[in-house]
C-alpha cells in the first residue's frame, strides 16, 4: 500500500469538509460552546448547592460533619467534573468522526463527485485508510483540545474559591485514552452503512448505537448502577479495542471501491 496516495486521499477529504461552515461549524462551535459553559454550570452548583447534593450521592460526603461544606463542595465538583461531563464530552469523537466519515464516504455519493476518484490508480486499502485518517485524526485532536479546556475550566474555578485543582485525575485521563477507540468504532460503523444508504444523513445515524450507552454513564452513575472509577474504563477501552478490530474487519470486508458510486 502506497501511504503517499493514501495521504493525499485524506487531506482532500479533509479540505472538503473545512470548506463548508456548516459542517465544521457545529462540529467545532457546539463542543466549545459546552466546554466553557458547563464547567460553569457545575461551579456554581458545587458553591451554593454541592454540600446537600454530595450528601445525597456521595456516601462519604453524607457521614461528613457540617463543617465540612467546602469539601463537600469539591467531592460534588470531582463526581460532576468525571462521572457527568466526562460522559458527555465522550460523545464528542463519536459525532465528529461520524460526521466526517459519512461525509467522506456516503457524501461521495451523494454529491455524485466519485467517479474521477474511483479513475485514479489508488487500491481500495489506500482509498479506505486515507479516508479512515481524515475522519479519525480531527476527532482525535478537537476531543483532546476540548477535554483540555473543559479541564482547565475546571481547575481555574476550583483553585479560586476552593484553592485544589480538580482534573486531570486517573479516570479522566483513561477516559480520554478511550476516545480514539470510540472514534474507530464510529467510523467503522459507517464504513459498513455507506455501501448500503444513499446520502449522509442516514449514514450518521448509525453514530446513535454508540452515543446512546454513553449518555446513559452518568445517571447509572449518579443512581450507584456503575462506578466510573479506572478499573471501569481499562474495561471499556479492552472492550473497544476487540470490537474496533472486528467493526474495522468487516468494514473492509463490505467496502467496494464501486459503492460510492450509488
Amino acid at each position: 500500500m502506497n501511504f503517499a496516495k493514501a495521504r493525499a486521499i485524506g487531506v482532500k477529504d479533509l479540505k472538503e469538509v473545512f470548506s463548508s461552515i456548516s459542517i465544521y461549524g457545529p462540529m467545532i462551535g457546539v463542543p466549545l460552546f459546552f466546554a466553557v459553559t458547563l464547567p460553569l454550570l457545575t461551579f456554581y452548583v458545587a458553591l451554593y448547592a454541592g454540600p446537600g447534593l454530595a450528601s445525597r450521592i456521595l456516601p462519604f460526603a453524607s457521614a461528613a460533619p457540617g463543617a465540612a461544606n467546602n469539601l463537600k463542595s469539591v467531592a460534588f465538583m470531582i463526581f460532576f467534573s468525571v462521572n457527568v461531563l466526562g460522559p458527555i464530552f465522550l460523545t464528542m469523537p463519536i459525532f465528529t468522526a461520524s460526521v466526517i466519515a459519512a461525509d467522506s464516504f456516503a457524501g461521495e455519493k451523494e454529491r455524485k463527485t466519485s467517479e474521477a476518484l474511483l479513475a485514479t490508480p489508488v487500491t481500495k486499502s489506500e482509498l479506505m485508510v486515507g479516508k479512515m485518517l481524515a475522519s479519525f485524526l480531527p476527532a482525535v485532536f478537537l476531543t483532546i483540545a476540548i477535554f483540555g479546556i473543559y479541564g482547565g475550566v475546571v481547575n481555574y474555578l476550583a483553585a479560586g474559591t476552593f484553592h485544589t485543582y480538580i482534573l486531570p485525575n486517573t479516570t479522566w485521563l483513561l477516559m480520554l485514552l478511550s476516545a480514539p477507540f470510540f472514534s474507530i468504532a464510529a467510523i467503522g460503523m459507517v464504513v459498513i452503512v455507506s455501501s448500503h444508504v444513499k446520502g449522509i444523513k442516514e449514514a450518521q445515524q448509525i453514530s446513535t448505537l454508540l452515543v446512546l450507552p454513553i449518555l446513559v454513564l452518568p445517571f447509572a452513575s449518579i443512581i450507584g448502577i456503575v462506578s466510573l472509577d479506572p478499573l471501569f474504563f481499562v474495561y471499556v477501552i479492552m472492550g473497544l479495542t476487540i470490537a474496533d478490530a472486528l467493526i474495522v474487519y468487516f468494514g473492509i470486508r463490505s467496502f467496494r471501491r464501486e459503492s460510492i458510486l450509488g
